[in-house]
């Protein structure tokens, strides 16, 4: 019986290295307000409740996420989820 810590890994998908932040666009989105793709019912003005506030950056295994603050809570979020699960607030009241 040979006892080897070699695994074979099978992914799915292909990995695209733009879904991830670059440092510069994660820092910009800093004190941004943004809100939920479900709760864009309540734009332009969104209460309080459903207003998340980018508050912060970190690095964790080699992949940039942001912090939301939330009045109840915190989110860690990579690109992938930021970009597919929000939106931000300013854009779409510009845009309206």
């Amino acid at each position: 019986m040979n006892m080897s810590r070699d695994y074979d890994i099978e992914t799915f998908g292909d990995w695209n290295p733009e879904l991830s932040f670059e440092l510069n666009e994660a820092v910009s989105l800093f004190y941004k307000e943004v809100i939920r793709i479900q709760d864009r019912a309540h734009l332009p003005k969104p209460p309080i409740e459903v207003i998340g506030i980018v508050c912060g950056v970190l690095t964790l295994n080699d992949e940039i996420e942001v912090i939301i603050r939330f009045p109840n809570k915190l989110e860690q979020l990579c690109k992938t989820e930021f970009c597919g699960d929000f939106i931000l607030v300013e854009k779409t009241c510009l845009d309206g």
